[in-house]
């Protein structure tokens, strides 16, 4: 993180979107959660920078069919937290330009419990090969 981060330059003020998830080296498990999350650890060393999660309950897979799908009425819904409203009002904004209806779950600490679910989300969309397609999402 500390490298991409330095790349990104100063980010005071600014909307940072989260997607990210805290893995360990072979991708089979968080490297912290329920006390924290790593949004919230990336809250921390931006500073002043507004950090919201969003997009990382969805599979990458799904968000072609759910673009294509926009003008149905039923949308899939996705959640996103975070501390800053305006940030979070621009986060919904992008998440429902995708296609999905954007539910607010409330402030960052959510995310301890979004990132897990995104492991729960990624494990159903593999076992499935996705054969669930757009009906998976959170």
């Amino acid at each position: 993180m500390e490298h991409v981060l330095k790349q990104a330059g100063d980010l005071s003020g600014k909307v940072v979107v989260s997607c990210s998830l805290p893995m360990n080296a072979d991708d089979t498990g968080l490297v912290i959660g329920h006390t924290t999350s790593g949004a919230e650890e990336l809250a921390k060393k931006i500073g002043r920078g507004k950090v919201v999660s969003a997009f990382g309950t969805v599979p990458s897979e799904v968000f072609f069919g759910v673009y294509d799908a926009r003008p149905k009425a039923k949308r899939p819904s996705m959640a996103y937290c975070g501390d800053d409203d305006h940030s979070k009002k621009i986060a919904a904004t992008l998440i429902t330009d995708v296609g999905f209806e954007a539910i607010d779950a409330g402030r960052l600490r959510i995310a301890r419990y979004l990132e897990p679910l995104a492991l729960l989300m990624g494990q159903v969309a593999h076992e499935t090969r996705g054969r669930l397609g757009d009906r998976v999402s959170i």
